[in-house]
């Protein structure tokens, strides 16, 4: 199911819906309502001191169960930060996510509109992955180097190998953005918040860059990053 909403409409039933004033990350760092009077009246926002129409009466139960799963403090969650930055189709890409009892919801800042969908836990992958974008996977085979001697050429020991993997990521991209997981933050046997960034390389295609004491870069397929997102977030 998804509803797509105006950005007045989104803040009004989050509100209402939640009792919580701040969006979550990241999208409460896009504006909150139309950027200018002009959207206004192309988007045919309420005016001041008015309520959207369509949703003065009850929240549909749905929309309200995906919002107030988004709230919840004790899910596993998933975020998108970043961008495509050719045309067409340039963008940032702003999504949030929320997992619990098989069930995901979903966030989604758009350019003039804010998305909620909610979905079976299972294709939660395939549902962010929509939201980046479709791109072809890399072309290069997987680079594993220590972190140190790709961050630091000057360090002894560096070589040939870091060398490449250095330039590879000084190479001008399509899109980019951060992965951040976080899985039942009141459990403790839960790992550790994990990070990912993905890279579309400009004539080339779409890597996974994973960053630990040994930075890897790896070829990935839509549905392999689809697949790696489930996987981190342990759904």
């Amino acid at each position: 199911m998804k509803w797509i909403l105006t950005p007045d409409e989104f803040a009004m039933i989050w509100t209402r819906e939640t009792h919580l004033a701040r969006r979550p990350y990241p999208l409460d760092t896009s504006p909150a309502g139309p950027e200018s009077a002009e959207d206004a009246a192309r988007f045919a926002i309420t005016p001041p001191g008015g309520s959207p129409a369509r949703f003065l009466r009850r929240t549909d139960p749905e929309l309200a169960a995906a919002l107030a799963l988004c709230a919840r403090t004790d899910t596993t969650t998933v975020t998108l930060y970043g961008e495509r930055t050719i045309d067409p189709g340039a963008r940032r890409i702003l999504a949030f996510a929320a997992v619990a009892q098989q069930r995901a919801g979903i966030l989604v800042s758009l350019p003039d509109a804010v998305s909620v969908s909610l979905c079976p836990a299972e294709q939660l992958g395939r549902e962010l992955v929509e939201v980046i974008g479709s791109a072809p996977p890399g072309q290069l085979e997987p680079l594993r180097e220590p972190q140190q001697a790709v961050l630091y050429p000057d360090a002894a020991g560096t070589g040939e190998e870091a060398d490449r993997f250095r330039r590879k990521l000084r190479e001008p991209v399509d899109g980019r953005g951060f992965i951040t997981v976080t899985v039942e933050p009141a459990n403790p046997l839960s790992p550790p918040t994990r990070h990912r960034t993905w890279l579309d390389f400009s004539g080339d295609g779409r890597y996974l860059l994973t960053t630990a004491a040994d930075l890897s870069l790896t070829p990935v397929t839509d549905e392999e990053l689809a697949a790696q997102l489930v996987h981190l977030a342990r759904v």
